[in-house]
């Protein structure tokens, strides 16, 4: 798997977290399918060479992905069923962002992912128009900027939300809410309603999908065993970790780890990384 990451210029990273890239090989197919690990954020997803079939089954949708799509935050594991040399290029936006290019918030969008000609016609236009000329992925990413850089309005950032999101993420997802209320004194109630409208989740939703993700870089990366990254991650003890792990996933870790799934690696690389842009 060929995965690269690119920070926005100066002018977007207030709507832009990263662009990304990835391209998978005949070898990183082990099993029938692979999943999509939730991770907390937004991403606009451009196919530039193939498809692939995206099934969630908590939602019991499944459809074809072969040309753009909005895939906003999601709690559970997604299974995609796709071909060596798919390749696709996102935009990973940030929460705020969202309203300002659209108008509408993450919390009012109740589907796992849209079409993204309903969610942002005219950067799906864009983008789709760059590929049929077989730009390169520079190429796109420099006219997304330039399109995303026209958009002056910056958005109505909330602090209370910006300061969870910092707060969960250096936690590794360990943050108590109620500690976290009282410290900055707002209330659990305003904490909730401000979250779930910017980002889409609950805190407590948020906090356990960057729990997840720090757990999947232990035991995907580190030499650690299942007990020692159990009581490093917070759990009370392994059969709660593994409750949790199951509950996102539908299998335990070391099932997970046999099966060799190749796309989840980003996921976990990614959260790591998060910190760079905090």
């Amino acid at each position: 798997m060929d995965y690269k990451e690119y920070r926005p210029s100066k002018e977007i990273s207030h709507l832009v977290e990263c662009f990304w890239m990835n391209t998978l090989h005949p070898d990183d197919f082990q099993q029938e399918y692979d999943f999509i690990i939730p991770d907390g954020g937004a991403d606009a997803i451009f196919m530039l060479n193939g498809h692939y079939l995206r099934e969630d089954e908590e939602n019991s949708t499944k459809y074809l992905v072969d040309q753009c799509s909005f895939v906003t935050p999601f709690q559970r594991a997604v299974k995609v069923y796709q071909e060596p040399y798919t390749t696709c290029l996102a935009v990973r936006f940030k929460p705020e962002a969202i309203q300002t290019l659209t108008g509408v918030t993450l919390g009012e969008l109740d589907q796992p992912a849209y079409p993204l000609y309903e969610i942002m016609p005219e950067l799906a236009d864009l983008v789709m128009t760059q590929i049929s000329k077989k730009s390169s992925e520079a190429e796109i990413i420099g006219r997304l900027t330039d399109w995303l850089s026209q958009k002056q309005s910056a958005p109505s950032t909330n602090a209370i939300v910006t300061r969870f999101i910092n707060q969960t993420i250096q936690s590794k997802g360990k943050i108590g809410i109620n500690n976290f209320c009282g410290e900055i004194q707002v209330h659990k109630s305003t904490l909730e309603k401000n979250f779930k409208h910017y980002t889409g989740y609950t805190p407590k939703e948020y906090s356990k999908v960057i729990r997840f993700n720090f757990l999947l870089n232990r035991i995907l990366f580190s030499p650690m065993n299942l007990t020692e990254i159990t009581y490093e991650m917070g759990y009370f003890d392994q059969s709660h970790m593994i409750r949790d792990f199951r509950k996102i996933t539908g299998t335990n870790p070391t099932d997970f780890v046999e099966k060799k799934f190749t796309v989840p690696k980003l996921a976990a690389m990614a959260i790591s990384n998060k910190r760079i842009y905090l």
